[in-house]
């Protein structure tokens, strides 16, 4: 079968929504932690807070259905259900979609791509607990296995495993829930125009108003590094990244990519980021992982052979790889890319600057609304002088400041440096884990001047809405000298933070 045509199997969720740009009249942002395992970003745009917030409501009642259903972490999941049970059972339509999704995946990409290969990662989880490769017999067991059918599906709906094999959903499912999110908010929420939702890098976008989308540098994970590249999106779209920088194993010392090649059982290699976008949000998710696995020749060719999907991936040798139609393909881009790829591959990615590393709490046990965030820091005079993250939830359009942050918006000559001005966009990363972050400030002040060395002092602040406000100061004397890893006291918002420095440049 012509694979164009393969690909237009999937239960495509027609959604005819408008989206209104960031900071336009209407727009209203919502962030969550712990949801499916990371982190949400939803932005929905119509014209009051309380239709707003419906969407949202509807949006998270869908994603926990459709997570009772496809989750491999909760053991009463219809997946985890189906796995431990009968080898032939009836599964509900949300999974046999999947299912069948995955499968033709599989054959697609010619077994690069597999809902089994969790077996590869678990063998290399322990071999990293030992500090050893993996064992050889072992590896080649599994690789064998999956060289044959996962299921067989029966014209009745059941299906019936042929191995024993854990199965995840997660290099597809994610896309999958984003899809039916987008299709229940038209369904139920008529009155929004507009939708952006993005769970842990991977976004759907519906409507026809340019968003401005940054893909993630892999080489800089801090949460305000300047993104690899971006582009203005006039239509609707479905992007997903892909990449072993946010997740690896470590042993004797070095990383291997979380991504294994089901063929060999051995980590991906070639390909730091693999961004895809694709028709749906789920093929997109799956798209990035196997070609993520395939490679630079193998995988470009796969996506150039698809109707209406398109990639770029940066190599692990530094070089920047796209698709004939990959969007933002002007002059402008193509300047940016080759300024990109320079950079890579003279491997100047540096890491001075003051890092901040911080965990945001889990204080309901469950998901959780993220709180306002702001990380900055100020001089020897209480003057701030940079900010490095500024995280607003809005239910009414505007400034994307909160008074509740009180030492951070006291400062009128501060507050207008970010009023209007958005600190964090709408990115698309590999996946990390939920309310895990990093903040960088680089030795330069708010207008990109040189800082000079000496004293500062570092503020976190949080507040929740109908909670706690919390804040972290710590002094600082930042000179030619490094400071090594300091723990900072943590609160009921703010867990697990600390600080490093390396020197920065003063010239």
């Amino acid at each position: 079968m012509n694979v164009s045509r393969l690909l237009l199997l999937t239960v495509v969720m027609p959604v005819s929504l408008v989206f209104a740009r960031q900071a336009n009249a209407g727009e209203y942002l919502f962030q969550h932690e712990h949801v499916l395992g990371t982190s949400l970003e939803l932005r929905v745009h119509t014209n009051s807070a309380d239709l707003a917030e419906q969407a949202e409501t509807a949006a998270l009642k869908e994603i926990d259905r459709l997570a009772k259903i496809l989750s491999r972490h909760n053991p009463t999941s219809e997946l985890m259900q189906w796995q431990n049970g009968t080898p032939q059972q009836s599964v509900s339509q949300d999974l046999l979609i999947v299912l069948t999704r995955a499968e033709k995946w599989r054959q697609l990409t010619g077994g690069a791509f597999d809902i089994r290969a969790g077996a590869f990662a678990e063998l290399w989880k322990q071999a990293a607990k030992l500090q050893q490769l993996p064992a050889e017999e072992q590896r080649r067991q599994i690789a064998v296995t999956l060289t044959k059918a996962p299921w067989n599906i029966h014209a009745s709906g059941s299906i019936q495993r042929n191995d024993k094999l854990v199965i995840s959903l997660d290099a597809l499912g994610k896309g999958y829930i984003l899809d039916a999110v987008c299709q229940k908010i038209q369904a139920e929420c008529p009155q929004v125009s507009g939708l952006v939702i993005n769970i842990g890098g991977d976004l759907r976008k519906v409507g026809a108003v340019p968003l401005e989308i940054a893909i993630a540098n892999p080489v800089d994970t801090s949460e305000n590094a300047a993104p690899f590249m971006s582009f203005q999106q006039a239509g609707e779209i479905a992007l997903a990244t892909s990449g072993g920088y946010q997740r690896y194993f470590v042993i004797a010392g070095r990383k291997y990519s979380h991504l294994i090649d089901p063929r060999t059982g051995f980590p991906a290699e070639q390909i730091q980021s693999a961004s895809v976008i694709a028709p749906t949000a789920m093929d997109a998710d799956a798209a990035a992982t196997a070609v993520s696995v395939l490679g630079i020749t193998a995988g470009l060719a796969l996506i150039e052979s698809l109707d209406g999907f398109e990639c770029m991936l940066l190599t692990n040798n530094g070089t920047v790889r796209a698709s004939s139609g990959w969007p933002a393909g002007n002059a402008g881009w193509q300047a940016a890319l080759v300024a990109a790829d320079v950079k890579s591959k003279a491997n100047e990615k540096t890491t001075a600057g003051l890092n901040v590393d911080f965990t945001l709490n889990r204080p309901e046990g469950g998901r959780y609304r993220r709180p306002y965030v702001a990380v900055w820091l100020e001089d020897e005079d209480g003057f701030p002088v940079k900010t490095a993250l500024l995280w607003m939830q809005t239910k009414q359009p505007g400034p994307r400041w909160h008074r509740d942050l009180t030492r951070w918006y006291r400062n009128d000559r501060f507050r207008k440096l970010a009023e209007d001005k958005e600190l964090i966009g709408t990115i698309s990363a590999a996946t990390r884990g939920p309310g895990q972050y990093q903040a960088r400030f680089d030795g330069t002040d708010n207008q990109g001047k040189p800082l000079p060395y000496g004293k500062y002092t570092l503020y976190i602040e949080a507040a929740r809405e109908h909670g706690t406000y919390q804040i972290i100061r710590k002094p600082v004397e930042l000179r030619a000298d490094p400071i090594s890893k300091q723990g900072l006291q943590g609160n009921v918002e703010i867990g697990n933070a600390s600080f490093e420095y390396t020197p920065w440049s003063t010239k």
